[in-house]
């Protein structure tokens, strides 16, 4: 599947947050997770954007296709088609997206569809794009072309306005010219190609000021210069080969001359100009060009062969001699090429994967050069990230359970051991506050009671007091007996007033004492109340904690389900790419003994044209 349209997708979507949250609740937490999302997708950190877009409440057809999106930037095709074909097939979803988001989805799904070659379906999504299809047209009209290829392709003279600016124009005229070609009509198509070239030249290059006064000036059609040159190339290697079909070799022989040496086109290129080399019968340039073959494509089956073609050359030149040194030369080449080809036999792990210099050059080459082996490659290592992330995302949850567990031992030992202390505490208090406010009532009904007197002076006084009353007895009885005691009761008089005086003097401290220590207490109480509630309330907050633990471990038993799911997928996936490369190289090696035995017969036919000629000359 292509990621061009899913990261089109996603910046359409991802980059306007206001807009899809609009009708979630609460706005604010959905623009920030959106904006988080957006922030890790543009860090190509798909992984943790999915993650975030995970936890924003959102519209659930924009979700799917959000979600599409990014399994797709994961290079994970099987669950982005999943998602697509649920979105497309139930109108209460697919029915709520705007046009242009529907035709992306449409799009995405129809390619996927190409790649499993279930054409039909392809075409039946295809076929449900709502116009005007604006930006997404060359894209559409390139992919009708894959579904009806190798059906007669019509050339459209009018594609290059109507597909004017978007990136596949160049991609859907050179299907036009290969159908041309495959329709014999090399003339139409390199007037195509020329045309097509006069659109990809880059922009002149203008001054300062040109650039500073002029507006509005038409943009290049590919920003892209590898792009650029790499389609370069190839027009340039098709343009040789419709000079070709048309017998214009020394044309395509003028072209192919100043092809690039580092294109990834170079060993095309080459074999193309050896064909023509060899039909013009420029033998020297020939036999150079056969030599850079082995030299720099040891792994190329062409390169096997110009081993073979080296000899060849010389023997159609009746130069038997070098044709037979020539000849044993790539006789002991195959042999070395076949006790290579046992080493390829060595199968590929992840790490070497990870690691392409611990890769052998020709598992180097073949994964670069073959197109089902470099897709396979990049899935795997492209699962191997994700495995990482997947182990992070594991490691997180473990803590977070670990977080939960501790809160939740901590609540328990409180519950058990500190609620039945602060009950025990509480009441204990209760008792001292009682008692306290007992003594304070007695004190203020007793203006001279005991319980005011507590140091030892104090208690000296005190039994002063009981004399004194004693005394005042003692007087009153004397009085009433006839007695004069008149000097006995002014003395006693004085001393009752000294300890009036000296109570009244200490008594407001006893007072505020009494006073403070009860305060005291009812600020202890009033903590262990506090403390006591908020006991309480953990023991609601507990079943929160119980229903958090069980939801984590849920997470952790499907993100480890996950996880095994991807450990499985990618251990089929690297069998399946070993098998593949075994079967690489037993091909390899059956064309290798192929080109021996052709070329031992070559030697046996140039040995006797030798044993003949030195018959003859004896």
């Amino acid at each position: 599947m292509s990621k061009t349209l899913s990261a089109r997708l996603l910046a359409l979507l991802l980059g306007s947050g206001l807009t899809l949250a609009a009708v979630a609740e609460p706005l604010a937490r959905t623009e920030k997770q959106y904006r988080l999302a957006a922030w890790h997708f543009y860090q190509d950190d798909y992984y943790q954007a999915l993650l975030q877009l995970s936890l924003a409440p959102q519209d659930p057809a924009k979700a799917s296709l959000l979600t599409a999106g990014l399994l797709l930037q994961l290079d994970m095709p099987f669950a982005t088609a999943a998602l697509l074909k649920t979105l497309l097939d139930e109108q209460s979803l697919g029915g709520t997206l705007p046009r242009q988001l529907r035709n992306i989805a449409l799009l995405q799904y129809s390619r996927y569809l190409l790649e499993q070659q279930q054409n039909t379906a392809a075409t039946r999504y295809l076929n449900q794009l709502s116009p005007p299809l604006a930006e997404l047209a060359g894209e559409a009209e390139l992919l009708k072309q894959l579904l009806n290829w190798p059906a007669s392709q019509t050339t459209d003279p009018e594609v290059f306005d109507r597909l004017a600016g978007q990136r596949e124009l160049p991609y859907v005229v050179i299907n036009h010219i290969l159908a041309l070609r495959q329709q014999q009509q090399p003339e139409q198509a390199l007037s195509l190609l020329a045309k097509l070239n006069n659109e990809l030249q880059p922009p002149q290059q203008t001054g300062f000021w040109s650039q500073l006064f002029s507006w509005g000036g038409p943009a290049p059609l590919l920003n892209d210069n590898t792009e650029r040159q790499a389609l370069a190339d190839y027009l340039q290697l098709l343009q040789a080969g419709l000079l070709v079909d048309q017998g214009q070799w020394a044309d395509a022989q003028r072209v192919l001359r100043n092809f690039a040496s580092n294109s990834v086109l170079t060993l095309a290129a080459m074999t193309l100009y050896r064909d023509i080399l060899t039909e013009n019968r420029q033998i020297p340039t020939l036999l150079a060009v056969l030599q850079q073959l082995i030299a720099r494509y040891p792994y190329a089956v062409a390169s096997w062969l110009a081993a073979h073609q080296l000899g060849n050359q010389f023997e159609r030149a009746l130069a038997q001699q070098d044709a037979l040194a020539a000849y044993r030369w790539a006789d002991q080449y195959y042999q070395q090429q076949l006790a290579d080809n046992s080493e390829h036999a060595r199968p590929v792990n992840l790490t070497a994967l990870a690691k392409s210099d611990t890769l052998t050059g020709w598992q180097r080459y073949q994964l670069r050069q073959q197109p089902a082996l470099f897709h396979m490659s990049s899935q795997l290592q492209g699962l191997q990230q994700l495995q990482q992330l997947q182990q992070q995302r594991l490691n997180r949850l473990e803590n977070l359970a670990e977080v939960v567990r501790f809160k939740l031992a901590q609540q328990r030992q409180l519950l058990d051991t500190a609620l039945p202390g602060l009950t025990a505490r509480q009441q204990a208090l209760q008792w001292q506050a009682e008692q306290l406010s007992s003594q304070i009532a007695a004190a203020k009904s007793q203006p001279m009671a005991q319980q005011l007197w507590l140091d030892p002076a104090e208690q000296d006084f005190a039994r002063w007091q009981t004399t004194i009353s004693k005394a005042q007895q003692r007087v009153e009885a004397l009085t009433a007996a006839g007695r004069d005691v008149s000097s006995a009761r002014v003395r006693l008089e004085r001393l009752t007033g000294i300890l009036q005086w000296h109570y009244q003097y200490n008594r407001a401290e006893r007072h505020w004492q009494l006073s403070k220590q009860q305060q005291q207490l009812t600020a202890e109480l009033t903590d262990i109340e506090q403390a006591l509630a908020r006991l309480t309330q953990l023991d609601g907050k507990t079943e929160r904690l119980l229903l958090q633990q069980q939801q984590l471990a849920t997470l952790t038993d499907r993100e480890s389900r996950f996880a095994r799911m991807l450990a499985t997928e990618q251990q089929q996936m690297l069998a399946r790419l070993n098998s593949s490369l075994a079967q690489l190289q037993q091909a390899e090696r059956e064309q290798l003994l192929e080109l021996r035995r052709l070329n031992t017969q070559a030697i046996a036919r140039v040995m006797e044209q030798l044993l003949l000629t030195s018959q003859e000359g004896h």
